[in-house]
């Protein structure tokens, strides 16, 4: 079956790209469209987890998230070339892009569930999972930095607010999405709730907290009281949530 699912992405990233290598490996391209053929090699270290890729005599260390599965693809954004090196973790792919001019740098990496689509105009599409559900969004290459580019608000999805979530303490909520905005719409322990809408724009800005602790969810209770609240307030006040990972 792992073979199968292999050879169907292998497949995907060839139709999609202008070349396609597996680890381990060396091939020739014009990454700099200077009309001159680079030397392009990935060597991977799986004790160390991590890969060197080289373009002649530049090289790059990545320390990957996981080096089983990685795939290097050359794709086109706004009439440039770049290099595309992600390997299938956990969480789905890791990706990053990379750009060669006299020596191999970095754009930026970024993560997807499924294989992320790689638009010329420079807009690159992911699907992310959130804890318990997923989000579409973009990144757009601008002035050679990946930019995410999310929607307003989310809806989440039916599958999850069918699940008999209920408060284990005070839940304190706001009328508005923001900090500044007074917390007092309070739903009381024991209470059934609906996590109805999310605002993934919103990030922590301190080292010592989760990043996606400051996302904003739109919750309903069975009584009616309705606000808003961060998911790091009330991530570990509620039972019944589908949490995986």
């Amino acid at each position: 079956m792992k073979i199968l699912i292999l050879l169907t992405l292998s497949l995907l990233l060839y139709t999609n790209s202008f070349a396609f290598e597996k680890t381990d490996t060396t091939f020739n391209n014009d990454l700099n469209n200077d009309g001159k053929t680079e030397l392009i090699s990935i060597k991977v270290n799986e004790e160390e987890g991590t890969y060197v890729l080289s373009v002649n005599d530049s090289k790059f260390f990545h320390l990957a998230e996981s080096t089983s599965d990685l795939r290097a693809t050359v794709v086109r954004i706004n009439y440039a070339k770049y290099l595309m090196v992600m390997n299938m973790a956990y969480y789905g792919f890791e990706t990053v892009l990379y750009e060669y001019d006299k020596k191999i740098d970095s754009i930026g990496q970024f993560w997807s569930l499924d294989i992320p689509v790689v638009e010329e105009s420079g807009i690159i599409k992911v699907n992310n999972w959130m804890g318990f559900w997923s989000a579409d969004y973009e990144y757009h290459m601008i002035d050679k930095k990946l930019i995410p580019m999310y929607k307003t608000e989310y809806t989440i999805p039916e599958n999850v607010k069918e699940n008999d979530i209920k408060t284990s303490a005070s839940l304190f909520l706001r009328p508005e999405k923001s900090e500044s905005s007074k917390s007092n719409i309070e739903i009381k322990p024991n209470t059934q709730i609906f996590i109805i809408k999310a605002d993934i724009q919103y990030k922590c800005k301190s080292p010592d907290e989760w990043e996606d602790g400051c996302n904003w969810y739109y919750i309903k209770s069975k009584d009616d009281r309705t606000g808003w609240i961060m998911l790091k307030d009330f991530q570990d006040k509620v039972e019944g949530i589908p949490w995986a990972g």
